[in-house]
């Protein structure tokens, strides 16, 4: 030891078993699996549960996961054989039962909440998945906005669809409702987690009606109120001045603080930089006069807390009053606020190249999720595509500009999005990113299987043969395919969606199975 240690010789560190995920690979695909009248959404960080709602959107249930070698009997017994794909009546039926046990189900709307209905696309897990906060809906009876609203909360985006919601913690340990929130007279977009950014212990919430941030910190299991990000400064919201006489469409109301400090921004930064001529100090003042209304007029559609410092907040342009329907290009900025000193740190137009840049360099951080077992990110080809693209893009100017138009609209990201899977990571095994890809969201079905070939050897390694059911009708609705990978097993379940119907398959590990390379 002490020779080694003197000859600078080193015993090798420890590292992920990756050769191991190369060989043990959701292999087998059982089709048309027997699966109780829910909605399933998505395994806990460490793979022990599995959570879905109710048929009729009221009620939390949560499952067990026994682990894949609970299916091996029911395999064994079904006569598998070395097929990559089967669709046994016995092993449909029984196969969901032998992997998944009901720990509890929790009834969410009842009693004062009866009217309210689980939003199926929204779920946010929480101190490693001790808790998850769920969210419910209600409609809110149309009627127009109280003038004092307009007074707080100058941006106000009275075009949006009210709702309100309902926001619980539940404890998964325990499976009891551990705290629960009330937003009345709301807007938040709940679908994929894109309304709600959590970081550690903290949650963010982006009000899209009132233009402004509700911050909340986890203590216990108990949501805590911590103040509120949008129209004016901390210490203000109760200084406003009420006797201003009736508000009309033609009112001018005081800008909000954080659209100020853009602007302040924006001026100062080519006003504080000596290495300008005059002339290139007019062009700017120029475009700074030009967009001005612009800013004072766009409207908050997307947040993202980056830590607990740091939010990213993106700005697009507020649609005319005559627009029947919302831009399909609109203009963006992207800001980055400080929370503790309020001030905005970087203001990047969509075609900026470094915002980009940044992006792509701390991905990580974006991305905001780690593997509750390895500690490592989801890998997507994704960035290396776009990377490789933006540089042999770099001697065409008008190129360059759509593409990073086109790149920049991603961010900012929604919570919990992606998956921490080894089975999607784009070092172990190459495949189709338009089938099946790490980031959460429903794909168009393949009109074959999807195949995972190993980076190493360029051999097949599995397929997952969920490909489409109906054939391919341009006037007819595409059939959408959704993916729930387990953390690190070799297990996924796909869910295919035709019209109103529903069918999932299991795709698992299975021993015997040979993958034919074809």
């Amino acid at each position: 030891m002490l020779q080694n240690r003197e000859s600078v010789f080193k015993h090798k560190k420890k590292s992920t078993p990756w050769h191991f995920y190369r060989s043990i690979t959701p292999n087998l695909t059982v089709q048309y699996v027997d699966i109780p009248s829910i909605y399933l959404r998505k395994f806990t960080p460490d793979g022990s549960k599995l959570i879905g709602f109710s048929h009729d959107q009221h009620s939390l249930l949560v499952y067990n996961y026994k682990g894949i070698a609970a299916a091996g009997e029911v395999l064994s017994e079904s006569g598998v054989g070395n097929k990559e794909w089967i669709s046994n009546d016995m092993l449909r039926k029984k196969l969901f039962d032998q992997l998944f046990h009901i720990k509890f189900v929790l009834n969410i709307c009842q009693d004062n909440f009866a009217r309210y209905h689980l939003h199926r696309e929204f779920s946010v897990f929480l101190e490693n998945g001790r808790y998850v906060l769920i969210a419910a809906m209600l409609p809110y009876a149309a009627h127009a906005l109280p003038p004092s609203d307009y007074l707080r909360y100058p941006d106000i985006y009275d075009r949006v669809v009210p709702y309100t919601y309902l926001f619980s913690v539940v404890d998964l340990k325990l499976g009891i409702i551990s705290d629960q929130v009330i937003l009345p007279h709301d807007a938040i977009t709940m679908s994929h987690n894109h309304g709600v950014s959590v970081y550690g212990n903290t949650i963010a919430i982006l009000s899209r009606l009132y233009q402004c941030v509700h911050i909340f910190e986890l203590v216990n299991g108990v949501l805590v109120r911590q103040e509120q990000i949008g129209p004016r400064p901390r210490g203000h919201m109760s200084n406003i001045d009420e006797d201003i006489g009736p508000i009309n469409v033609n009112s001018k109301l005081a800008i909000t603080h954080i659209k100020q400090r853009v602007l302040s921004f924006l001026y100062k930064q080519f006003e504080c930089d000596d290495m300008m001529t005059r002339e290139q100090k007019c062009v700017n003042y120029q475009k700074f006069y030009k967009n001005f209304s612009f800013i004072e007029f766009m409207v908050m559609e997307k947040m993202q807390l980056i830590d607990n410092e740091f939010m990213l907040l993106r700005y697009e342009e507020r649609p005319g009053v005559n627009d029947i329907m919302e831009s399909m290009t609109p203009r963006r900025l992207f800001v980055f606020y400080s929370i503790s000193s309020e001030n905005v740190v970087g203001v990047y137009q969509e075609e900026s190249a470094k915002f980009l840049n940044i992006v792509l360099k701390y991905n990580d951080t974006f991305c905001n999720v780690r593997s509750f077992q390895t500690g490592a990110g989801p890998l997507s080809s994704t960035n290396q595509i776009v990377r490789k693209t933006i540089q042999s893009l770099a001697k065409s100017p008008a190129l360059l500009h759509e593409a990073v138009i086109r790149f920049n609209q991603s961010v900012p990201i929604s919570s919990q999005s992606f998956t921490t899977t080894p089975y999607l990571n784009c070092n172990l095994f190459c495949y189709d990113e338009k089938a099946v890809s790490p980031m959460e969201r429903p794909k168009i079905c393949s009109t074959s299987p999807i195949q995972f070939l190993d980076k190493a050897s360029g051999l097949i390694a599995f397929r997952l043969n969920s490909q489409a059911r109906m054939p391919v009708d341009l006037s007819a609705p595409r059939e959408l395919c959704a993916f729930i990978f387990h953390p690190y097993e070799p297990l996924v379940i796909s869910i295919q969606k035709c019209m109103h119907r529903y069918t999932f398959n299991v795709h698992i590990y299975n021993q015997s199975t040979i993958v034919k390379q074809y």
